[in-house]
């Protein structure tokens, strides 16, 4: 097993957590971290014992021992840093969403293949325990044709307009913070859709805080997705089949357990623990493609990364929410 060197780009509650995950990571050294501020800089590299601190992001892609760059800014910048990482040759993990939409995100594909360097959508719950469990209930047909998923994620935001998930500025909104959760668990029971139908309520600063999603597949499936910061929801997720169906428990970012329901019988409950806080299990999955010399995860290509940025585009464009970088 190699060890990698990982450079820390964005310094707040995610990129808190994200620190923690890699610690208990063997394979995994937090080697530097970059800022805008040299004080924020020195105070997270203090905090996870990190041996360089950078008070700009190009000082953090300068380093020739960092291997791979994680990107845990808002929204609006991620473009740009995981350009500027790339050029700088650099392996990179971005949070969700990779981008503000489609465009962009076919620029940064199109510019890791090209360097043959690798880059994925940090969606970390698609490698927790959980998904194991469900891929092979789904491998045993224990479920039989999947027809329907219904899925929401929600939580009552009590913060100002100026925060992160409602500023514009930053390509605030629940769509993109929330909604590419429950866009991409049906993206990976069912697919791409063929038709998109979807509500948004609009808050005071111009984005949503609020969207309902109805997507048809052609294999006649349907989901029924929603996100909000209006108000809290149990955060689970269910999958019907025609033989039965599961429920998938304690947020759809970390589930917690498994339900089983076959032919209207009792449920089978099946335990899906994680260890530390399952931030590490996506970052144990980068590295085992490096370690396999792979520029992408057959478990988060970066073709469906496209697609679930196509569909949010839809949707907003039916809301006509733009973002500044967008006009």
């Amino acid at each position: 097993m190699n060890k990698y060197n990982w450079g820390m780009v964005g310094t707040g509650f995610i990129g808190n957590l994200f620190a923690e995950g890699l610690k208990s990571l063997a394979a995994a050294n937090i080697h530097a971290v970059g800022s805008r501020s040299m004080a924020t800089a020195n105070s997270f590299a203090k905090k996870w014992q990190v041996s360089q601190a950078y008070s700009s992001y190009a000082e953090l892609y300068a380093d020739s021992e960092v291997d791979i760059i994680y990107v845990a800014t808002p929204h609006n910048y991620h473009y740009q840093t995981v350009t500027d990482a790339l050029n700088a040759g650099k392996h990179v993990l971005c949070e969700k969403p990779l981008t503000l939409n489609a465009g962009q995100a076919r620029d940064l594909v199109k510019l890791a293949r090209r360097k043959e360097l690798f880059l994925m959508d940090a969606m970390w719950n698609r490698f927790q325990p959980w998904y194991s469990v469900v891929k092979q209930l789904l491998n045993d047909n224990r479920l039989g044709d999947l027809q329907h998923l219904k899925a929401d994620l929600s939580f009552k935001f009590d913060v100002g307009p100026e925060h992160r998930i409602y500023n514009r500025e930053l390509a605030g909104g629940a769509l993109l913070d929330l909604g590419v959760y429950p866009l991409a668990l049906a993206s990976l029971f069912f697919g791409k859709p063929e038709e998109v139908i979807s509500s948004c309520h609009l808050c005071e600063t111009g984005v949503d805080d609020q969207v309902s999603m109805i997507l048809k597949y052609s294999s006649g499936a349907t989901a029924e997705l929603g996100c909000s910061n209006r108000y809290f929801s149990k955060n689970n997720a269910t999958l019907h089949g025609s033989k039965g169906f599961l429920e998938i428990h304690g947020m759809l970012v970390r589930p917690e357990k498994i339900s089983l329901y076959e032919n209207g019988s009792q449920p089978i409950v099946i335990e899906t623990p994680f260890t530390s806080n399952a931030h590490q299990y996506v970052a144990q999955a980068v590295m085992d493609m490096l370690d396999q010399g792979a520029i992408e995860h057959p478990l988060m290509p970066l073709d469906e990364t496209i697609e679930i940025m196509e569909t949010m585009d839809l949707i907003r464009g039916e809301a006509g929410i733009i973002y500044p970088e967008e006009e």
